[in-house]
């Protein structure tokens, strides 16, 4: 039986709408060339290095000054962009809460959006937070799906999980958990009534 379900946030609950767009709008360069620089080095970003050490290669690269003022500028736009959550996943959310589940969220994401989760009127509604920064380690590390498993004190097998990654998914599957790739707030839904969390409607 599944007693515990966990949801990636970015993509998954959050659309990320306007993260390229407004910064790029912000700094005056091709929203291309900035995607470019932006994902280069967020893995390291998502592990936990500091806002500094992820900004300033990013406003290098794109030949603009790397003042404090534009670093802070930009991470907090960053940050609050990707921490809008769309009101069918939080109905998703509070639905499998409802239905006797613990709801966890496992997020790669740095520690100004992990600030920002913090600050959210949604945080109630899951029950745990796990936040690749504050924990030191990034999906699909296995470490980190252990660490989950620690953290929600529920067997691997007793876990459902949903990623718009495929490694990340594959990387569950492997610790012992049932997941899922996502595709839409409807397939979670429709996914999740499936393995029997949710009851048909």
């Amino acid at each position: 039986m599944i007693r515990t379900v966990v949801f990636d946030f970015g993509k998954v609950l959050a659309s990320g709408e306007g993260v390229i767009e407004e910064a790029a709008a912000l700094l005056g360069v091709p929203e291309q060339d900035y995607a470019r620089v932006y994902w280069a080095g967020r893995t390291a970003y998502d592990a936990g290095c500091t806002d500094a050490e992820y900004w300033t290669p990013v406003l290098a690269a794109l030949g603009k000054p790397t003042t404090p003022e534009m670093i802070d500028r930009l991470a907090r736009l960053d940050a609050r962009l990707w921490a809008v959550m769309r009101p069918t996943a939080r109905e998703l959310l509070r639905d499998v809460r409802a239905a006797g589940r613990t709801v966890a969220v496992l997020s790669n994401a740095p520690f100004s959006v992990d600030l920002a989760f913090a600050d959210a009127d949604y945080a109630p509604d899951a029950d745990l937070w796990f936040v690749s920064a504050s924990m030191g380690i990034v999906k699909p590390n296995p470490a980190i799906y252990t660490r989950v498993e620690e953290g929600t004190e529920t067997a691997a097998d007793e876990i459902a999980f949903i990623d718009d990654s495929a490694l990340n998914v594959s990387a569950a599957l492997r610790a012992g958990w049932t997941a899922h790739l996502w595709s839409s707030d409807a397939d979670s839904r429709a996914w999740l009534t499936q393995i029997g969390v949710l009851p048909r409607r």
